[in-house]
């Protein structure tokens, strides 16, 4: 088991299950992962605190959720189609939800920086409350 201050760099394998789940490249500061959702699925709330998510829509569609800081914590809900692109930036909660009635399946690029799975389990609510 991980100590408590390290990492958690593979948070499928004990946080949360997914359809799909490969890495395609690794790197200390940049890695790519292949994600597929079925319908329903979805990544939990999380944020990284040293590096971007660049999500990039191979087929299907599916929401990013975001919770924005500052002035009125809005969130921003961004529906995502096959050859979309999206970025996330460091330290913002986020989530991947599927919520439409066929599999969908994505890339994301994770970084530069080093990679930390920060869970928010206080707002995973937010997703059964949303659909």
């Amino acid at each position: 088991m991980a100590e408590p201050d390290s990492p958690n760099t593979r948070p499928w394998e004990r946080d949360y299950t997914i359809t799909q789940t490969l890495v395609v490249a690794e790197t200390p500061e940049l890695r790519v992962i292949d994600l597929t959702l079925a319908p329903g699925e979805c990544v939990p709330w999380h944020l990284h605190p040293d590096n971007d998510d660049l999500f990039i829509c191979l087929r299907g569609s599916f929401e990013i959720r975001e919770l924005l800081g500052g002035g009125g914590d809005a969130d921003r809900v961004t529906v995502m189609h096959a050859l979309d692109r999206h970025n996330v930036e460091k330290r913002v909660p986020h989530t991947a939800v599927n919520v439409s009635d066929a599999a969908c399946q994505f890339l994301i690029v994770q970084g530069p920086g080093r990679y930390d799975f920060k869970r928010l389990p206080k707002l995973d609510a937010r997703n059964a409350n949303a659909e």
